[in-house]
């Protein structure tokens, strides 16, 4: 997985505002699509599949 700084974290977030600027779910929605795209980019499917999972896991110990 590629670790993103927080600088461009800050640059998706100064994107997705100009693009959705009143709109916050569609800000949040793509804000992690860019943030998924980037840091999977390189990996093979499985290594994508395997990164969701994570993801999922982490989702569901969090809500439960």
């Amino acid at each position: 997985m590629i670790v993103l700084t927080d600088e461009e974290k800050k640059q998706f977030w100064e994107e997705v505002r100009k693009e959705f600027p009143d709109d916050e779910m569609m800000q949040e929605i793509h804000y992690v699509r860019l943030l998924h795209y980037y840091q999977t980019k390189g990996m093979s499917s499985q290594e994508r599949v395997q990164f969701f999972n994570r993801v999922l896991e982490k989702s569901e110990t969090i809500h439960s």
